[in-house]
């Protein structure tokens, strides 16, 4: 599968002048192939959601998900950050808790436009930052970049470039805070102490995946729909990359899909664990 992306990578960003490439139209087919992508995601989805509505109760008027209120804003942003950071918080205590292991601490840093902060892991954090550092035990994220992610315009993500999905939605920030949220609970779960050589994939898609065990709980709950669902996917795939190469190479569009998918779709912790087995 690698090979075929890769091959199908080196297609894409080739002159249409050059031969092997399979059409004489590369920009129609990539639409063609990206329309094509787009309607098997939306199946898939609601095959999960079919799956899932057999065992999850109807929402009722009560139920109150993670609500923007209107908070689109650059400036307003913060609240609805905070909100799904308090809520992958919870869902997490009560998941370790519940194995007998200490509930998850972490700190939080709103990036507010404009700023550039020093972190503990020598990377600036700025209006583009979107990580976790281990070494001071922060998540950051950047007021300015949530805001644009959320309003479908930040555009600089790998696989978007590449063709692949689109970072879109309040949901599709959500995913990248719950994503950010994973890379703590590894740390505290010690995983991070693996070898070197692993590389950041394995690392990465377990954190899709454990991001998608907090989208199956909201989704339990009534909290979110099939359009939120595929925000999340979207934008899974808008952050994968081709890199091969690279010991940073985070996954390509399709497996950071599939990771969160897989979370989404069983709702076990268990399942993430083949991906860094601790």
């Amino acid at each position: 599968m690698r090979a075929v992306l890769l091959a199908l990578a080196v297609c894409l960003a080739a002159s249409p002048a050059v031969a092997g490439c399979g059409s004489d139209h590369p920009v129609r087919d990539l639409r063609e192939r990206a329309e094509q992508a787009r309607e098997r995601l939306k199946q898939r989805v609601q095959e999960v959601l079919d799956d899932l509505r057999k065992a999850v109760p109807e929402a009722t008027p009560q139920t109150r998900p993670p609500s923007s209120r209107g908070r689109t804003e650059t400036t307003r942003v913060e609240g609805y950050l905070l909100e799904v950071l308090r809520s992958v918080d919870g869902y997490w205590t009560r998941t370790l808790e519940a194995a007998g292991r200490r509930e998850p601490r972490v700190s939080y840093v709103w990036v507010e436009p404009g700023d550039i902060l020093r972190t503990g892991c020598g990377v600036a954090a700025d209006d583009s930052a979107a990580f976790y550092c281990p070494s001071d035990d922060t998540v950051y994220v950047a007021v300015v970049l949530a805001s644009r992610l959320w309003r479908g315009i930040a555009n600089d993500f790998p696989g978007e470039r590449a063709g692949y999905g689109h970072a879109v939605g309040d949901f599709g920030l959500a995913y990248v805070v719950a994503h950010e949220y994973a890379h703590n609970v590894q740390q505290e779960l010690g995983l991070y102490t693996q070898s070197p050589r692993l590389g950041a994939e394995p690392f990465e898609l377990q954190a899709d995946c454990m991001a998608g065990l907090w989208g199956n709980s909201v989704y339990r709950e009534g909290r979110i729909q099939q359009s939120d669902v595929e925000e999340a996917l979207s934008t899974a795939s808008a952050a994968g990359d081709f890199d091969y190469g690279n010991v940073q190479h985070h996954g390509t569009p399709d497996q950071r899909r599939a990771a969160w998918l897989d979370g989404f779709r069983s709702g076990d912790p268990a399942v993430c664990a083949r991906y860094v087995p601790a």
